[in-house]
């Protein structure tokens, strides 16, 4: 098999990004790299090009509900038909949003508006004839990745407790949102980190088999996964002991065999039950092997800003160009990438941005992808322009 050397592929990002590969990153952009050349040969080797009808998505992040009260105000609601005139733009069949437990739950702080705004989201998606996917994981405790005030709800949270409600929330979204399609859990080590619970295999798919029984889905396609990270046992339970239609599974980290060899491994679960495929969130993770015993891979926002360099931008690229192979070669049913905004944006690695706060980051990349958005026809950047050719062709 054909590796570039790690100089080869340092030196290849120079000449071809937009900026320079920073030398503290350098040892990350080569190790990330070969990984993916090494995927993507296998996947060249193996594949024969036959495209499967995959349903692609990406996250509707205007509409996160880790974003707390700020989704409520009426100019976010203009910032969210606008998001999706763009993301329809790209070619996308469908879009996935993060409804995050308990904000639909009646003791939750403005819950009716909550419930109100995401089943307007749903009538103005089946308006535009996209597929809705909604995730109703538990929301992040308040830091760089969300404003929602939960640590209060979660202080005396018991399973008992968070089996009902969860029941109680998927009720609700089925009967008044109306998605295509609905996940009820994924990331256990993350959600265990945000809500204090032991979220063994065991706990994990007692807590979605409750959910399932006896629950009118009207329709609903109803899944359930984890990471590619995490333990394989609970994806070899989800599909042995639920009833879930779907098993959805997260690619971040492509370090070790997070990538090919364990999607390989859930596909052939998924398919020894019966069960459809999902890819319900991907992007490539900027980390080092070392820095992944740390956090819960989703927890940790000094990671995720790395992403907002225009340097990593080929990476990128190669990323969705390896996992759009995937999903044909694995046969799913539906993808969603995640952070949008990169296919309209990038800041540069400089001195003034390398030592700036996870916060400021995001802010400063959400800021450069509406710019580029505002745009009439709107700019794409190189990793945006592979998806939008990668999924409208022919």
């Amino acid at each position: 098999m054909f590796r570039l050397s790690a100089v080869a592929i340092v030196l290849f990002a120079t000449l071809t990004a937009q900026a320079p590969v920073p030398p503290e990153y350098a040892d990350l952009y080569a190790l990330l790299a070969s990984k993916l050349q090494s995927t993507e040969d296998s996947l060249s080797a193996n594949w024969d090009g036959t495209r499967y009808p995959v349903v692609f998505s990406t996250e509707l992040l205007a509409a996160n509900a880790n974003q707390g009260e700020r989704v409520l105000r009426e100019q976010a609601w203009q910032s969210i038909l606008f998001n999706l005139d763009r993301i329809q733009f790209l070619g996308v069949r469908a879009v996935k949003v993060a409804v995050k437990y308990p904000i639909l739950m009646p003791a939750f702080p403005r819950s009716a508006e909550y419930l109100a705004l995401y089943k307007k989201l749903g009538d103005e998606l089946r308006r535009r004839n996209l597929k809705f996917l909604v995730q109703m994981t538990p929301g992040f405790k308040p830091s760089a990745l969300s404003a929602l005030p939960v640590e209060p709800y979660y202080a005396n949270l018991t399973l008992e407790r968070y089996k009902r409600e969860k029941r109680q929330m998927a009720e609700i979204i089925i009967s008044e949102i109306r998605p295509d399609y609905l996940t009820l859990e994924n990331e256990p080590k993350t959600a265990q980190e945000n809500t204090g619970l032991p979220f063994t295999v065991q706990n994990f798919t007692e807590i979605v088999q409750y959910i399932l029984d006896g629950l009118d889905r009207k329709g609903v396609l109803v899944g359930a996964g984890a990471g590619t990270w995490d333990n394989r046992a609970y994806i070899e339970s989800l599909a042995r002991n639920t009833t879930v239609d779907y098993i959805d599974m997260h690619i971040y980290p492509v370090n070790f065999d997070f990538l090919l060899e364990r999607t390989l491994q859930i596909a052939e679960i998924a398919r020894r039950h019966n069960k459809k495929l999902f890819l319900g969130e991907a992007w490539l993770y900027k980390t080092r092997d070392a820095e992944l015993f740390g956090p819960a891979v989703a927890a940790a926002p000094s990671l995720y800003a790395r992403d907002v360099f225009s340097f990593w931008e080929p990476l990128d690229v190669k990323f969705v160009e390896t996992i759009w192979k995937l999903t044909h070669y694995l046969k799913m049913d539906f993808a969603s990438f995640f952070w949008m905004r990169y296919f309209f944006g990038y800041i540069e690695y400089n001195e003034q941005t390398k030592n700036l706060s996870p916060s400021e980051l995001f802010q400063l990349a959400n800021l450069e992808a509406a710019k580029n958005m505002l745009k009439d026809p709107p700019m794409l950047t190189q990793t945006g322009l592979a998806f939008q050719r990668l999924i409208t062709a022919p």
